[in-house]
């Protein structure tokens, strides 16, 4: 017998009630009672019912101070992060500079090699020679007391607009002309947007002010329409993983609508050019798996200012050679990935107990920008927080930086406030959030630092975090499993973070399995259950064989050649014994 353990999830409201005031099918109605929806409203994702923004903190200060910037005609710079919603973010703000015909305004991020994260001093020295007015950090910044004062000392205002929570070890905000960010405590904002998120609640602000005061009538143009610029908001929300909350579902369903029909920035038609991507099917697992990573690859491998350029192209051809250089890193951070995940499982092997509840590993190998996408497989693999480090570029190898996944349960970023309590100079910097974080720490100290962090997961994981109990939308019968199933959850986009993907599971007898990928690390099968055949494929997944399997999986509309056909995505396979 398998000794997975698995449940059904289970809702609030009867399945049957929801199935005929909703009118749709069986499974759906499971599905959406399980993610707590109660009526229509919950899934009426019409951009006319988004949230408002005036509850941000400082929103309307930020709106009006850019205001003054245009109309003075001061120098802005945009300081984004190099991952895919700071792109999306420095873009979306560049593309609005643009349509209102202010050309005082460019952007700038830090290289994640040579300055780190945020809005540091040394990255900010390198802006100050060029005579910025304004500096508007997106993606980042609340964290960035020190270089935000020295900006200060210049006289270079700075407005932060952010998502992530403040330190909690900072016991004031940093100095900045305002920051905007729905997450601080005096918050009343009830969604949880992203960077670009963010973003564009403050440009649609701005574009209010800017009406207000007449500057679409004196420079003869037209307000924007923040529609437009959806399709950046969806990439960026669902790559960044936030909650998709009520307001985030609607912000994303719209984006990927507009998608759909064709209205996406020529960059992102690109990518699924060079990605063999069907436009008019897009969901949020092409947004994740495929445009998503590919605009990633250039901030993990070398400058995220190609994302950037990319986004804002204009002209088809060169976002098409731009999406072709992405594509091609892309193609080095897959095969560097895989050769990292198998060490980090050999790693894990060497040193893993059964008494041990997380795993920290390093090689000297390792690539800085690759070292949160292998801690995610070996939380994924072991069912524990990970850390995986690689020597810090910047540091002639004395330092090691290190990035965290975790699981339900285990607050990662208060495990390190933990760690830092009690041995101080342990970390030499740290932050993040629930589920993933970054640190510094010497590379002699490694050692004695995954003790700690070994000592302080247990200390503060809750009661069930390593409860192995996976949940799932229960079992599918063989009428249930087809295309039309499919076609309806995808007519319900957007699914993600804390709004669940539709999963199920079942038992099945494998007919036959082949490995494929260019690594040979996926894995094909074709299923049997009852009469009924089904093709299934595990992404990178070790090898199974079996003649019969327990199998946690998601349905998915298979493109190739032309042809339409069903495919099962496999999560979690074990043997049947």
């Amino acid at each position: 017998m398998t000794s997975l353990e698995i449940k059904t999830r289970v809702g609030g409201v009867d399945p049957e009630i929801l199935q005929e005031a909703l009118h749709v099918s069986a499974p759906m109605a499971r599905i959406l009672s399980a993610r707590g929806i109660h009526d229509e409203s919950e899934i009426d994702y019409r951009v006319s019912q988004l949230d408002q923004p005036d509850s941000i903190p400082d929103i309307e200060r930020a709106a009006n101070r850019i205001v003054d910037a245009i109309e003075k005609h001061e120098r802005i710079f945009v300081c984004g992060d190099y991952d895919a919603d700071g792109a999306t973010a420095s873009s979306l703000f560049i593309l609005f500079f643009r349509e209102i015909a202010y050309d005082a305004a460019d952007f700038r991020v830090p290289n994640r090699f040579s300055f780190g994260y945020g809005l540091t001093t040394r990255f900010v020295e390198t802006l100050i020679p060029d005579n910025p007015d304004l500096l508007i950090t997106v993606d980042n910044g609340v964290s960035s007391t020190e270089g935000i004062e020295l900006a200060g000392s210049h006289d270079i205002d700075v407005i932060v607009t952010d998502h992530h929570l403040a330190p909690t070890e900072q016991d004031r905000l940093p100095p900045a002309h305002s920051i905007v960010n729905p997450n601080l405590p005096n918050s009343a904002f009830e969604s949880e947007p992203c960077g670009v998120g963010v973003a564009f609640y403050l440009l649609a602000a701005v574009r209010r002010e800017l009406a207000e005061r007449g500057y679409f009538e004196e420079h003869a143009i037209e307000a924007p329409d923040m529609r437009q610029w959806l399709d950046l908001v969806a990439v960026g929300t669902v790559v960044d993983m936030v909650p998709l909350d009520l307001n985030n579902r609607r912000l994303v369903s719209e984006g990927l609508r507009r998608m759909r029909n064709g209205q996406m920035r020529p960059g992102f038609r690109a990518i699924c050019e060079v990605s063999r991507t069907p436009i008019e099917t897009l969901t949020t697992r092409e947004l994740g798996f495929r445009i998503g990573p590919r605009i990633n690859a250039a901030g993990r491998l070398d400058d995220i200012s190609v994302g950037i350029r990319l986004l804002v192209a204009e002209d088809p051809d060169e976002a098409l050679e731009l999406a072709m250089m992405l594509q091609e890193m892309n193609i080095r951070r897959r095969a560097i990935q895989t050769d990292m995940n198998e060490t980090a499982n050999q790693l894990v092997n060497l040193v893993g107990t059964d008494e041990t509840k997380s795993c920290c590993v390093y090689h000297r190998d390792f690539h800085e920008g690759v070292v949160g996408l292998v801690a995610s497989r070996l939380v994924d693999r072991t069912g524990a927080p990970a850390i995986v480090f690689a020597d810090a570029e910047d540091s002639d190898a004395q330092k090691l930086k290190g990035s965290a996944r975790s699981i339900d349960g285990v607050h990662i970023r208060d495990v390190l406030a933990f760690v830092d309590a009690r041995f101080p100079k342990l970390m030499l910097q740290f932050g993040g959030h629930a589920g993933a974080a970054g640190l510094t720490i010497y590379k002699q100290q490694f050692e004695r630092f995954s003790n700690v962090f070994d000592d302080a997961v247990r200390t503060l994981a809750a009661e069930d975090a390593f409860n192995p109990t996976i949940y799932t939308d229960g079992e599918l019968n063989g009428d249930e499993v087809n295309l039309a199933l499919v076609d309806e959850i995808d007519g319900l986009e957007p699914w993600g973070q804390a709004f669940t993907p539709p999963t199920f599971h079942g038992t099945f007898d494998v007919v036959s399995t082949t490995r494929v990928g260019r690594n040979r690390e996926h894995q094909k099968f074709i299923l049997r259950n009852g009469s009924r055949h089904f093709e299934a494929i595990a992404f990178s997944h070790p090898v199974v064989e079996a003649d019969q399997i327990t199998m946690v999986y998601q349905l998915n509309r298979n493109t190739y050649a032309g042809e339409i056909t069903l495919q099962l995505i496999a999560s979690k396979i074990e043997v049947v014994d």
